[in-house]
């Protein structure tokens, strides 16, 4: 599929903290949107993600990286543009803001006021900010009604806020590796640990953030399997240079992340960061079972049985929750020992149910 990027502004955005600013953020769209606008699905995107889900752009070369999504997106995938119109947008505060294709208002941007970037006077963002302007792209496409909202990890996150602040916005809502709150353990690894690192070295802390949450998306077994039982780089410990790395898994992973840092920015790190740790639903409703019981959207659950990020547990809550409260919800846990990111890496074991979810009206 060839995409475009569009563009989406407010003029005056309000966010939870209080301030109002002018905002922009980017969205693609895939597939049709059909007469009376009821085939409509949003799509949400995890931590380090964007809004290119799916396919490439006309300027790309035809074997260009695809989209994030590109195996569940498309026509006859699980997502399936054939029947079916999806959107997905960048969140503001993308960490990524200087990636060409992303488009997002955040602490590298350009204050209107003083002409220097917001850098850290820019107002702390939370997920319920994110959907509050997804809500508002929506509306300006024309749709009253989306049949789903759905996403990984934080973009799961962003699902289950909608059906808690726009019960009556969908009929769907897909949640898949995430839960309806930021557990405390992950809270402080990796994002408590990143914020950290960043704050007393932006540059040093910024690649430090990014390998913490590299490892914390994969498996202790995952981990093992790429790697096996590392063999010490061989060499006399008189002669040590610490400049060495001891595993060539260690080095690995420093060329990952200098293949993609040159785009990310550590204050927009920090903000996103930051509105993970700040996830939990029952903010403003008193407690989660009140949050839940305004859900009106049939809710699936997708969770990873060996996911260190955001375990199962979480997710199998929520849904013993909601159908407690009498709502329509799913359970349905992925076994692999991929981790968190299985449900990029191994996307064959999520078509299944997410597929039958959707289809069966």
């Amino acid at each position: 599929m060839i995409v475009e990027k569009q563009l989406f502004k407010m003029e005056r955005f309000t966010f939870k903290a209080g301030v109002s600013l002018p905002i922009e953020i980017g969205f693609e769209t895939y597939g049709a949107l059909n007469e009376d606008k009821s085939n409509a699905i949003l799509l949400c995107h995890f931590f380090s993600g964007n809004s290119h889900v799916a396919g490439r752009y006309s300027n790309e070369s035809e074997n260009a990286e695809p989209g994030w999504w590109d195996t569940m997106v498309g026509p006859g995938k699980a997502f399936d543009t054939d029947h079916y119109f999806i959107i997905c947008s960048d969140v503001l505060c993308n960490v990524s803001p200087y990636n060409p294709f992303v488009v997002t208002t955040g602490p590298a941007s350009i204050n209107p006021v003083t002409g220097e970037k917001y850098g850290l006077s820019f107002p702390q963002v939370t997920i319920r900010d994110f959907v509050n302007v997804q809500h508002a792209l929506v509306k300006s496409l024309g749709i009253e009604t989306l049949y789903c909202v759905a996403g990984p990890s934080m973009g799961g996150m962003q699902a289950i806020q909608w059906a808690v602040d726009y019960p009556d916005a969908m009929k769907k809502v897909i949640s898949v590796i995430s839960g309806p709150r930021m557990p405390a353990y992950s809270g402080v690894i990796p994002l408590q640990i990143g914020v950290d690192a960043i704050r007393m070295s932006p540059e040093a802390g910024l690649r430090l953030a990014i390998k913490m949450m590299t490892f914390q998306n994969r498996s202790f077994e995952n981990i093992s399997q790429l790697w096996g039982h590392p063999i010490p780089i061989s060499g006399p410990l008189t002669s040590w240079d610490w400049n060495q790395q001891p595993h060539k898994y260690f080095q690995d992973l420093d060329y990952l992340i200098e293949s993609r840092i040159h785009e990310v920015d550590p204050q927009h790190w920090l903000y996103i960061s930051r509105a993970n740790q700040l996830f939990n639903i029952e903010v403003g409703y008193g407690s989660l079972d009140e949050a839940l019981s305004r859900v009106q959207a049939e809710v699936l659950a997708v969770p990873v049985s060996s996911d260190l990020m955001l375990p199962p547990k979480e997710s199998k809550d929520m849904i013993d929750r909601l159908q407690g409260l009498g709502k329509k919800a799913h359970y349905y846990e992925v076994e692999t020992d991929g981790g968190h990111l299985s449900a990029i890496t191994e996307y064959e074991k999520f078509i299944k149910p997410i597929k039958r979810f959707l289809d069966n009206e």
